[in-house]
C-alpha cells in the first residue's frame, strides 16, 4: 500500500502510516435501553413467580410427583398461572367485600361515637387492613426522623419511647428502625430532636414502589396513666416521586435521591427524611479496637455516608464525654446501627468526629464497594487505633415477589 492511501472498513477509516484513524461510532445498540433493562427485570420476575407457583403446588400436593420448573411444559405453566389468577380473583373479591362491610360498620360507629380520635381511627384502619392481607403469610401485624413540632401541654425535653418500623418490597415483615421500652427512653430536646435509629437490621429495599411506615411513639410522664401519645401513624412513603435515569457502566440506573415529608398526628409533627440509593450494595459495618485503649473523655459520633448523597448521614454511634462504649472481649465496639446502603459505583465514608478534651478529632476512612467479601481500614481516635471492617452484600436486580408458601397459605 502506498503512503497516504486509505482503506475503509466497518471499524472506520485508517490512513497508512498511522496518521489518521477513525474509530467506529458508538451506537444505541452498544448500551441496553431503559426498556431492555425493564424487560429483562420483568422476565426475571415472571420466572421467579413460576418458581414460587411450583413451590406452592409441591407444598400443597406432598403425595404427588414434585414439579420441576425446568421440566414444565407450556400446558403445565399455563395451568399453574390460571390457578393462581383464579385464586387472586377470589382473594381480591373477599378483600373488597370485607372492606365494604368494615366501611359500613365504621360509618355506623362514627354516628354513635363522633368524638373518637381521628388519628386512632386512621391507624386502626391501616393496621386492620395490613393484618388481613399479610397475617397468614408473614405473621401478625403488630431514614432520619425528627420531632419537628410539639403541641398541647408538651414541653421540651421529651422522654420518648415506642416503635418505628418499615416494610418494603423485599419482605413484609417489620424491619424495626427504632424501638425503646418505657424504662429506656430517649431524651429529645430542641437542639437535638432526632430519634437515634438503631436499625434497620438490613437495608430497606424498593423497586420503584413505596415504603410502608408504622410509627407508635409516646412521651413518658411520672406514671403510665399520665403518659402522652406523641405520634400514631401508619402510611405509605413515596420517597422520590420523579424518577431520573442516568448512565452508569453502560447500564441505566435510578439516580440516588433524598426527600422529606412532614406528618402530623396526636401531639407532634414528625419530619421523615428518606433516601433512595441506586444500584445498592448493602454494607455491614463493624469497628474493633486493635491498639491502645478507648480514650477517656472523648465526646463525638461515628457516622457513615455515601458519596452521592453525602448530606444524608447515618449515625452509627453517639458518645458523650462521660460515656464509654460497650466493648466485647475481642475489642469490637457495639454500634447502635451497623447496616447502610451504598451505590455499587460509589464510595462509603466512615467518619469519627468529636472532641478529646480541647483537641478536635476528625478521622475518616473510605471504601470502594465490592459485590461480596470484606474490606478493612485503620481509623484512629487519639492514641486508640481501630479497625473498621465492612461486609459487602449485593442486592439482586429483581426482588422476590413473595416468599415460599407453606401448605396452609393461599
Amino acid at each position: 500500500m502506498e503512503a497516504g492511501s486509505e482503506t475503509t472498513g466497518e471499524a472506520g477509516t485508517e490512513r497508512a502510516g498511522g496518521s489518521r484513524r477513525t474509530l467506529r461510532k458508538t451506537t444505541k445498540a452498544d448500551y441496553p435501553s431503559v426498556l431492555d433493562v425493564m424487560d429483562a427485570a420483568m422476565n426475571q420476575v415472571l420466572e421467579e413467580q413460576m418458581e414460587w407457583l411450583v413451590a406452592r403446588w409441591n407444598a400443597e400436593n406432598p403425595d404427588a410427583t414434585p414439579l420441576v420448573v425446568e421440566a414444565l411444559t407450556e400446558e403445565q405453566r399455563e395451568s399453574l398461572e390460571r390457578e393462581h389468577l383464579a385464586r387472586e380473583v377470589l382473594i381480591g373479591q373477599a378483600y373488597v367485600d370485607k372492606m365494604a362491610a368494615e366501611d359500613m360498620a365504621r360509618l355506623e360507629l362514627e354516628k354513635t361515637n363522633p368524638k373518637k380520635d381521628p388519628d386512632e381511627r386512621s391507624y386502626q384502619s391501616y393496621r386492620e387492613n395490613w393484618e388481613w392481607k399479610y397475617a397468614e403469610e408473614f405473621g401478625s401485624f403488630e431514614a432520619t426522623i425528627k420531632v419537628e413540632e410539639i403541641y398541647g401541654d408538651l414541653h421540651w425535653p421529651l422522654d420518648v419511647f415506642g416503635l418505628v418500623a418499615v416494610r418494603d418490597d423485599l419482605d413484609h415483615h417489620r424491619n424495626i428502625i427504632f424501638e425503646r421500652k418505657r424504662d429506656n427512653c430517649q431524651t429529645l430536646n430542641e437542639e437535638d430532636p432526632y430519634l437515634v435509629l438503631t436499625g434497620p437490621t438490613r437495608a430497606p429495599v424498593t423497586l420503584f414502589g413505596p415504603m410502608h411506615f408504622d410509627i407508635t411513639l409516646k412521651v413518658k410522664r411520672i406514671n403510665e396513666l399520665e403518659d402522652k401519645d406523641l405520634s400514631l401513624l401508619g402510611f405509605r412513603y413515596e420517597c422520590c416521586k420523579s424518577i431520573n435515569y442516568q448512565a452508569s457502566k453502560g447500564e441505566c440506573a435510578l439516580r440516588s435521591c433524598v426527600s422529606s415529608q412532614k406528618r402530623r398526628s396526636k401531639m407532634s409533627t414528625l419530619e421523615l427524611t428518606c433516601g433512595i440509593v441506586a444500584s445498592s450494595i448493602e454494607a455491614t459495618i463493624s469497628v474493633r479496637i486493635v491498639g491502645g485503649s478507648w480514650p477517656d473523655g472523648f465526646s463525638g459520633r461515628f457516622i457513615a455516608s455515601t458519596a452521592s448523597v453525602s448530606h444524608m448521614r447515618v449515625l452509627l454511634l453517639n458518645i458523650g464525654d462521660k460515656d464509654t462504649p460497650v466493648v466485647a472481649a475481642d475489642g469490637t465496639i457495639e454500634l447502635s446501627r451497623r447496616v447502610v446502603s451504598v451505590e455499587s459505583f460509589g464510595e462509603l465514608r466512615v467518619h469519627a468526629a468529636g472532641w478529646l478534651g480541647s483537641q478536635q478529632i476528625d478521622s475518616e476512612v473510605f471504601f470502594k464497594p465490592l459485590e461480596s467479601g470484606r474490606s478493612s481500614r485503620s481509623l484512629k481516635v487519639g492514641s486508640c487505633e481501630m479497625e473498621v471492617t465492612v461486609g459487602w452484600s449485593l442486592f439482586p436486580l429483581c426482588y422476590p415477589i413473595d416468599r415460599i408458601p407453606s401448605p396452609k397459605n393461599g
